[in-house]
């Protein structure tokens, strides 16, 4: 049986849209609003873990949160991260690794447990 025909090209749609919430994220990382991540269900969770992201992220400086979002909550490579705020790549994985222990201390993790 022959295999179908491949699609040659994709379609225009995905990709304009991917510009549009890019464009809407720089805008919103830009004008310091907080992005809302919703707590996960199920018995483990906290159910205070979204509060306590939220507020965290608050207390991170502008560029640590536009690129611990971007990476960690978008999915974004480093490369489109770096496009998108206007920087090196060098810079963006920095960043994050600045903004993740900034969010350890703020969130109280990494600290040992007294017996």
């Amino acid at each position: 049986m022959p295999r179908p025909p491949r699609r040659e090209r994709a379609p225009a749609a995905p990709a304009r849209d991917k510009r549009r919430v890019a464009a809407r994220r720089r805008h919103a990382l830009r004008s310091g609003e907080s992005p809302r991540i919703p707590a996960r269900e199920g018995p483990r969770s906290d159910p205070y873990l979204a509060a306590r992201l939220e507020r965290a992220l608050v207390e991170l400086p502008p560029g640590y949160r536009a690129v611990l979002v971007l990476h960690d909550v978008e999915g974004l490579a480093h490369e489109e991260i770096a496009e998108i705020l206007g920087c090196r790549v060098g810079t963006s994985k920095s960043q994050l690794h600045k903004a993740r222990g900034r969010m350890r201390e703020l969130l109280g993790l990494g600290q040992e447990i007294p017996e």
